[in-house]
């Protein structure tokens, strides 16, 4: 007796695949891109805000040295009434130094030139318009300051028989201006303050 035993034969028909994984990968691919772009977009608007405020601090911190500078220049150099008038004479004007009021009767008046704007740059520029600060040396353009007496502060002293002095102190406008850093800065900063002496 011969027994036949069947062995089993393995059917091998092909799985289709659908690629699913492939479609998956490239969808994070194109939101990893997305991501990255975004990111390089806002790291690019974080570097120009820090340029714009770093260019803004140079400018003021360059407009704070000039104004620092004009009123060392009035502690140090107006200390008497003779001083105020050889330095604010219309007659024989310094660079930079105004009076909207004379410094004594029979002076005249030296105001800003006619047109003078403190914020049009080309005025703080041109020649014998403003003092320019040399030891400021960060910048290329050097900060500038100009100072304006405007006479004595406060009311006249109520005296009819003309023998009390008059002690109000002598006002000034101190203007200064900055710029920042490079050959054509875009940061500019103004500062403006009031200074008292008393002579």
């Amino acid at each position: 007796m011969t027994t036949l035993t069947a062995t089993p034969t393995a059917n091998h028909t092909p799985v289709r695949q659908r690629g699913a994984v492939l479609a998956i990968s490239l969808l994070v691919l194109l939101v990893m891109t997305v991501l990255g772009v975004a990111a390089m977009g806002s790291t690019t608007l974080q570097e120009r805000m820090a340029n714009n405020n770093r260019q803004q601090q140079v400018a003021f911190q360059a407009a704070e040295a000039a104004l620092r500078a004009a009123e060392n220049y009035l502690g140090n150099t107006i200390n008497s009434v003779t001083a105020l008038n050889v330095n604010f004479n219309s007659a024989a004007p310094m660079i930079g130094l105004y009076s909207q009021r004379a410094p004594m009767t029979g002076m005249a008046t030296f105001p800003l030139p006619a047109g003078f704007d403190i914020h049009d740059d080309n005025d703080w520029l041109a020649a014998g318009n403003a003092v320019k600060v040399n030891t400021v040396t960060s910048v290329t353009q050097r900060p500038r300051y100009l100072i304006e007496y405007v006479g004595r502060v406060g009311p006249p002293p109520n005296d009819y028989s003309g023998k009390k002095p008059d002690t109000r102190q002598y006002g000034f406008r101190v203007t200064a201006i900055g710029w920042g850093e490079g050959a054509a800065p875009n940061a500019r900063h103004l500062l403006q303050s009031s200074y008292r002496i008393p002579l």
